[in-house]
């Protein structure tokens, strides 16, 4: 079955008449009929995530949730958490530990560079930043050396990494590599199949796609896997029964929604890359970007996202606050166009030369692509009077 068809189909009942959408079930205790019952609930629960035990460990809605992303990602299975952070806390955790070596690519979202810092190495975990297009990892490794966090492409400026080499060459040292898959979200990219033994989505973005949930999943294949069930085990993680439908419902047009932003995305790189107050656009789709043939290779195509470098003196945050159709925020995947400012290389550290140039990220939304146009024509055209 294509994957367009097991999209409409995850969760279905097919044992009688239901609902199209698996219902909201909310639930903290769990009942039975015996403690022989209790303790077969209690034994099957360990082997099996969609045994319906107590609340800390989901109810159906959640667990036909993470069984769809699974199915999406490739895993051999997937966890869910209250936030995309919280995934890539918990899959990171799962896999260093004090006294361990983590390694880092330095293009990684600022928010995991940020739990890293603030939390890991005061925990004792040693921590050490590689170039975005590493693929021999010989040498940044150590004896302590247990796992590689990378995301691609990479956040807000889009590089794209050989995976598959890189892959190559933690399994060859018996490391765990754990994948930031948002950009992708199990539909434009699948890291698990490329080499990675952690695949993490924030489904806050294009899974859930209207802006009104917060989400995040990390699937996992082979010995990967026990690890981290371990770990959302033991701090309790777990997905309100309402966001889990909410971002299923949402999934049934993942498909659809990724191939218009994909394409509004490029119609607006390319009017980005015309103007003459534009001095880059960051998009993996375009020819000449880094890593470009690699995504051709790896991925099905792109999502809404791109990044603009504009030329020095242009009064970047005057264009922003005059645009009518794009808002300012600072998450995406939603339905609607933002912008943002954004300043990449302050906290990078293979930065050849820090440019003071201005430069913003947006999210090419759903609307017409001719009224977001018309939109930053707007705002440019005061610029010119």
């Amino acid at each position: 079955m294509r994957r367009e068809t097991k999209l409409m189909h995850y969760g279905r009942n097919t044992a009688g008449p239901g609902p199209a959408n698996p219902p909201v079930v909310r639930a903290s205790t769990i009942l039975h009929d015996s403690v022989a019952a209790y303790r077969d609930t209690k034994r099957r629960r360990e082997s099996d995530d969609s045994v319906l035990s107590y609340g800390r460990r989901g109810t159906t809605t959640a667990h036909v949730l993470a069984d769809a992303v699974r199915d999406l990602e490739g895993g051999d299975a997937s966890f869910l958490f209250p936030t995309g952070v919280a995934a890539l806390a918990g899959a990171i955790s799962a896999f260093a530990g004090a006294g361990d070596h983590l390694l880092i690519v330095d293009t990684v979202f600022p928010a995991t560079r940020s739990f890293c810092e603030s939390q890991l190495r005061r925990n004792g975990v040693e921590i050490d930043y590689i170039p975005w297009d590493t693929i021999d990892l010989s040498p940044w490794i150590t004896a302590k050396t247990k796992a590689v966090m990378v995301e691609s492409p990479a956040s807000q400026t889009f590089e794209v990494m050989d995976l598959p080499a890189l892959c190559r060459s933690a399994t060859a040292k018996g490391i765990t590599v754990i994948a930031d898959n948002t950009y992708g979200s199990g539909w434009l990219y699948h890291p698990l199949e490329l080499g990675c033994d952690v695949s993490v989505i924030a489904g806050t973005k294009y899974l859930s796609g209207h802006a009104d949930v917060m989400m995040g999943v990390a699937s996992a294949r082979g010995e990967a896997c026990a690890p981290l069930r371990a770990v959302v085990h033991a701090s309790g993680q777990t997905l309100a029964p309402d966001e889990a439908y909410a971002c299923l419902r949402g999934m049934r047009t993942l498909g659809l929604r990724l191939e218009r932003h994909h394409e509004s995305g490029l119609l607006l790189a390319d009017y980005f890359a015309k103007r003459p107050e534009v001095s880059e656009v960051l998009h993996p789709g375009l020819t000449g970007h880094p890593g470009h043939e690699i995504w051709r290779r790896d991925a099905s195509g792109c999502n809404g996202l791109l990044s603009v470098r504009f030329r020095p003196g242009f009064a970047l945050e005057a264009f922003l606050d005059r645009l009518q159709i794009f808002s300012i925020g600072s998450s995406w995947g939603g339905f609607e166009s933002l912008a943002m400012p954004i300043a990449p290389d302050e906290s990078r550290s293979f930065v050849k030369e820090e440019s003071p140039d201005p430069m913003a990220r947006f999210h090419i939304g759903l609307e017409h692509p001719q009224d977001l146009i018309e939109d930053l024509t707007a705002s440019f055209a005061v610029l010119e009077d």
